[in-house]
């Protein structure tokens, strides 16, 4: 990606973990100097691409903690699945920018925790906010996954 230039900008809403929804100014920007001769979007950390949640009920909800997630259950359904069919392709996005940081030197597949969600926990901490870290660190490297068919 190159230097970028703002065209536009879009509103987007997203519901909160209180169940409201608020509406975001998005920035548009197109890269100036053709390098990828995409449009971007700027967004705020509290999404995540292509969700109307946001990241922190996402989260909740992945977690199994869905006490004060004002959701039905078959949305709460939906959402674990989307990650859950998402979640290896996560793993691997974040053990490739691992490795590029490492310069080469991998981690070692056979140390990794079984379970997936203390496999992403591994690399981004287990503390409040993981999933806005893997979505930071997927959608900076251009590693996020938006089609269920990639």
């Amino acid at each position: 990606m190159g230097e970028l230039e703002i065209i536009r900008s879009r509103r987007r809403y997203v519901i909160e973990a209180t169940g409201s929804r608020q509406t975001l100014v998005i920035r548009r920007m197109r890269c100036l100097n053709n390098v990828c001769g995409k449009i971007h979007h700027e967004l705020s950390d509290i999404l995540v691409p292509y969700k109307i949640h946001a990241a922190e009920i996402l989260e909740k909800i992945i977690e199994k903690d869905t006490q004060e997630v004002p959701l039905e259950e078959s949305t709460i359904h939906r959402i674990r699945s989307w990650f859950y069919h998402r979640a290896d392709a996560l793993v691997g996005g974040l053990i490739g920018v691992y490795t590029v940081l490492n310069k080469g030197s991998g981690v070692d597949l056979s140390t990794l925790p079984r379970s997936i969600l203390s496999r992403i926990h591994f690399f981004v901490d287990k503390s409040s906010g993981w999933l806005k870290r893997l979505v930071r660190i997927l959608v900076n490297n251009n590693l996020w996954i938006h089609t269920q068919f990639v």
